[in-house]
């Protein structure tokens, strides 16, 4: 539908027309027009991939809105529903004014500059641009969503099984026409050269700081003179109406506003409006992949933003509108606005009644402390009533003693002030617009029970005290050890007086613990869910390293080890030798390894090389070894030579030969000896 609507995420009106021009271009590509017409641009679906997402121009308009394409300033919506129910008439107008219309332009420049660098991208919008926009926005529109539902039959919020999103565009059925996107009397309006042979002007995406969009009209006037209006004429599928007695109309009102949607309904005799409602908080961020959830009839709380009024025209058909106003702030929280309509009689109206999901007389609300908090919230309150009419209409009052300070908050869920240590008595009751009472019931409001332990710092198992408030009926209770999103396995008992439960301690990290406890509701006691903070925290234990193995190769010594962590904490490693820092420890799986230390350049003697494994929470563990590095300095004794005789000399060396021989001894003896 044509929407006064923003962007989410990415610029909207860019992605839906993108894919539609860039579909265009394919087509171009593909073939060569024989005439002035676009006829030839549309003939065929063919696939291309593009912007995160291929297929034919069907698949991809086909998972969006038309508020996703286009950013009106004011949308109107007449939608008449044909006799057979099985069709509408839809006709539409938009205006697009002051800058959202220099928007509109920039992004069909952008959308040619994607096309044709050449044509598109120059501050400038053509004729040929409009055209292509007028051509392809009534086939890309064709493939939207509706964002409307008519479903016969029982009242239904959707739900499994039942979708509420069942209208469609009837194919070949969408016209767009549009005035102003090339303003004739534009004041800087130039001629251009059509890539189509038509004749050709251009204006600018956004005029000069006058806005002379029409030279015919004084500025004085304060005309906008720039704007742009557009209008669609349309036909939608209505496939799920067979009986017109009973029926719900549903409409995604989502980042709708500015809009004005009228529907009128064919003859049908004593047709009504039985019940309006503005469901409002439903995640609209993912739409087509979220499941719908589906609110029960009558207990949606709407901020009443969202207005409707219903009129009997003189042909004796219902003219029903709707005026949407759902804040592009709000998103991705969306908006759904129900209306059942029926031919039933009025019913009688009969005093609200208290259901069978109510709390019986006398029952017990547990709140997991004392002082303000919420007892009641709407959500469960809005099932303990029925009426012929919506929940929400009830007047739910609820009295007790001055000290309770008892209240209705804004989204209806009830508060008060919770004693400590004690139980007080609320009485309440639902009154209908007529004044007719459910009749009333009394409950007991208080602290069910107090946690303790022995210790704070946490053991495997844990001891936790249980102890009951006097007076509270026996509870069945599951409790666990719980930190951020890791737990513990869950205990449960049964209890009446004061209890130590052994809990484990299992799966959890160093740092502060919680105790989950979830009140399992019955008919006498309410559930409660709560997670308490009685002062445990878990210490961590150093990692534990262990060396497996050192090596010399040559002058390079190494060592190698495996390590653990009792929480499986990541650790990190560090190496030192003698005290100084030195090199980095690599890890792979639960072994950790030394780089090669080339012991040559460290003194002669014992070394101490240690290894440091520090986990997440500062624990740390070193191992250490003691490396002598001594038989690297060691030099081997020089080999003298022996006395050697020789028939031609006569015998031993000359006695001259012998000095030599003693300085070459005393400096290899030297030598031997040096230090590092």
């Amino acid at each position: 539908m044509l929407l006064a609507s923003y962007t989410h995420r990415v610029d909207r009106g860019s992605f839906a027309s993108v894919i539609a021009l860039l579909m265009v271009l394919s087509m171009l590509a593909a073939s060569t027009p024989t005439d002035h017409g676009f006829k030839l641009l549309i003939d065929e679906p063919l696939r291309k991939e593009q912007l995160g997402g291929g297929g034919s121009l069907e698949e991809q308009c086909g998972s969006i809105t038309f508020e996703d394409m286009f950013v009106y300033t004011r949308a109107e919506f007449v939608i008449q529903v044909n006799a057979d129910w099985q069709s509408a008439n839809v006709q539409a107008i938009a205006w697009v004014n002051w800058t959202l219309s220099d928007d509109l332009r920039g992004s069909m420049d952008e959308f040619m500059a994607e096309i044709d660098p050449n044509d598109g991208g120059d501050g400038w919008v053509s004729t040929d641009e409009r055209e292509i926009f007028r051509a392809l926005a009534s086939e890309c529109i064709e493939h939207t969503l509706t964002r409307i539902g008519i479903r016969d039959g029982d009242y239904h919020r959707g739900g499994q099984g039942v979708s509420w999103k069942n209208t469609s565009w009837e194919e070949d059925g969408v016209q767009i026409e549009e005035f102003n996107i090339i303003p004739p009397r534009h004041s800087q309006i130039r001629d251009c050269t059509s890539a189509f042979g038509n004749d050709c002007e251009e204006v600018p995406i956004a005029p000069d700081e006058n806005r002379d969009c029409d030279t015919d009209i004084l500025a004085s006037q304060g005309v906008d003179e720039c704007r742009i209006q557009l209008w669609m004429n349309a036909t939608m599928n209505i496939p799920g109406v067979a009986d017109s007695n009973q029926f719900t109309l549903v409409i995604n009102a989502s980042n709708m506003s500015n809009a004005e949607l009228e529907f009128t309904f064919p003859v049908t005799e004593n047709l009504r409006l039985d019940m309006w409602e503005e469901c409002e908080g439903r995640d609209v961020s993912d739409e087509e992949e979220s499941p719908i959830p589906s609110p029960i009839r009558g207990t949606c709380l709407g901020d009443g933003s969202s207005i409707h009024t219903l009129e009997e025209n003189s042909d004796g058909s219902l003219t029903f509108t709707v005026l949407p106003n759902a804040d592009i702030l709000d998103w991705p929280s969306g908006e759904d606005l129900f209306a059942d309509f029926t031919t039933a009689p009025i019913p009688v109206d009969n005093p609200p009644e208290w259901t069978d999901s109510a709390p019986p007389d006398g029952a017990w609300f547990p709140s997991p402390s004392g002082g303000q908090h919420v007892w009641a919230d709407w959500e469960d309150v809005s099932l303990w009533f029925s009426d012929e009419g919506s929940v929400t209409q009830l007047d739910i009052r609820c009295t007790g003693a001055p000290s309770l300070q008892l209240s209705e908050g804004a989204a209806r869920s009830w508060w008060a002030e919770i004693p400590r240590g004690g139980t007080a008595e609320v009485t309440c009751e639902a009154i209908d617009p007529a004044g007719q009472s459910t009749g009333s019931r009394t409950w007991n409001l208080g602290v069910p029970f107090s946690l303790s332990t022995s210790a704070q710092t946490l053991s495997d198992p844990h001891p936790v005290t249980i102890s009951p408030t006097s007076n509270w009926p026996a509870m069945v209770i599951e409790i666990g050890l719980v930190q951020e999103d890791q737990s513990s396995p869950i205990s449960t008992i049964t209890f009446s007086e004061e209890n130590t439960v052994e809990l484990s301690s299992s799966n959890l990290l160093p740092g502060p613990i919680g105790v989950w406890v979830s009140v399992i509701g019955t008919d006498e006691v309410y559930s409660l869910e709560h997670v308490y903070d009685i002062g445990l925290s878990k210490e961590s234990v150093p990692p534990v390293l262990a060396i497996t193995n050192s090596e010399w190769d040559g002058a390079q010594w190494s060592m190698q080890g495996q390590y653990s962590d009792p929480e499986g904490e990541s650790v990190a490693f560090s190496m030192s030798v003698d005290g100084s820092q030195t090199g980095s420890v690599s890890s792979t799986g639960n072994t950790w390894s030394t780089p090669s230390i080339n012991f040559e350049l460290w003194s002669e003697g014992e070394h101490i090389v240690a290894v440091e494994g520090c986990d997440t929470s500062g624990k740390c563990s070193e191992v250490s070894q003691t490396v002598n590095n001594s038989h690297i300095f060691d030099e081997p004794e020089p080999v003298l030579p022996t006395p050697s005789e020789d028939g031609n000399e006569g015998g031993l060396l000359p006695a001259a030969g012998l000095p030599a021989v003693a300085m070459a001894a005393v400096a290899a003896l030297m030598y031997g000896r040096r230090r590092g």
